[in-house]
């Protein structure tokens, strides 16, 4: 069986407070948790600011949010969530959108 890739990501606000998220996504190809690092820096390549850290848009993917509610860009609030780590996982998908069956295309 192939394993799924679990991401949890997190977005952190102008005043540094932290809300997580995650999901599952198909892997029928058995991409590695490195591959989809690096299909993610591609897609958002002009969002990469800090070498260690890895920014993207998970609404771009299909993916849930983290923002808090009244998340608002006038302020001090960004539009980029961070990952935080990327497993293998046999646990079910969780999301389904052709825009993250896409980012492997790109790589």
């Amino acid at each position: 069986m192939t394993e799924n890739l679990e991401i949890h990501y997190l977005y952190r606000d102008g005043a540094n407070n932290k809300r997580c998220e995650s999901v599952v996504l198909a892997n029928p190809q058995g991409k590695t948790p490195e591959a989809l690092k690096q299909a993610i820096r591609t897609r958002f390549s002009d969002l990469q600011v800090w070498p260690d850290i890895l920014h993207f848009q998970p609404e771009k993917l299909g993916w849930p949010t983290a923002y808090f509610p009244g998340h608002d860009l006038k302020g001090d609030d960004l539009n980029v969530h961070e990952i935080d780590e990327i497993i293998l996982t046999e646990a079910a998908a969780t999301v389904f959108s052709q825009a993250a069956a896409n980012l492997f295309r790109r790589s």
